[in-house]
Protein backbone atom coordinates (compact mmCIF):
# COMPACT_ATOMS: atom_id res chain seq x y z
CA UNK A 1 0.00 0.00 0.00
CA UNK A 2 1.10 3.31 -0.97
CA UNK A 3 0.57 6.03 1.65
CA UNK A 4 2.07 8.35 3.66
CA UNK A 5 -0.25 7.69 6.83
CA UNK A 6 1.35 5.54 9.37
CA UNK A 7 0.62 2.19 9.47
CA UNK A 8 -0.47 -0.54 12.49
CA UNK A 9 -0.12 -4.16 12.92
CA UNK A 10 -0.71 -5.29 16.36
CA UNK A 11 0.22 -8.70 16.83
CA UNK A 12 -1.66 -9.69 20.31
CA UNK A 13 -1.53 -12.99 22.49
CA UNK A 14 -0.01 -15.14 25.10
CA UNK A 15 3.10 -17.39 24.27
CA UNK A 16 1.40 -20.65 26.22
CA UNK A 17 -1.09 -20.46 23.06
CA UNK A 18 1.53 -21.41 21.15
CA UNK A 19 2.27 -24.13 22.51
CA UNK A 20 -1.49 -25.47 23.30
CA UNK A 21 -1.82 -24.78 19.90
CA UNK A 22 1.53 -26.30 18.81
CA UNK A 23 2.00 -23.60 16.51
CA UNK A 24 5.22 -21.96 17.33
CA UNK A 25 6.75 -22.44 13.92
CA UNK A 26 3.91 -20.67 12.06
CA UNK A 27 4.26 -17.47 14.20
CA UNK A 28 8.27 -17.83 13.65
CA UNK A 29 7.35 -17.80 9.66
CA UNK A 30 5.53 -14.97 10.40
CA UNK A 31 8.06 -12.66 11.89
CA UNK A 32 10.57 -13.47 10.15
CA UNK A 33 8.93 -12.18 7.35
CA UNK A 34 8.49 -8.88 9.55
CA UNK A 35 12.15 -8.40 10.83
CA UNK A 36 14.77 -6.47 10.27
CA UNK A 37 13.49 -4.23 8.09
CA UNK A 38 14.62 -0.28 8.04
CA UNK A 39 11.88 1.24 7.43
CA UNK A 40 9.11 -0.76 10.52
CA UNK A 41 9.21 1.18 13.79
CA UNK A 42 9.26 -1.92 16.07
CA UNK A 43 7.80 -0.97 20.10
CA UNK A 44 5.97 -2.23 22.73
CA UNK A 45 2.55 -0.77 23.38
CA UNK A 46 3.51 2.10 25.37
CA UNK A 47 6.26 3.40 22.81
CA UNK A 48 3.58 2.78 20.10
CA UNK A 49 0.92 5.03 21.84
CA UNK A 50 3.48 7.76 22.93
Amino acid sequence: MDTDEPQLLYIWGHSYEFDVDDNWEYMESILKKLAFHDDIFYGTNSQVLL
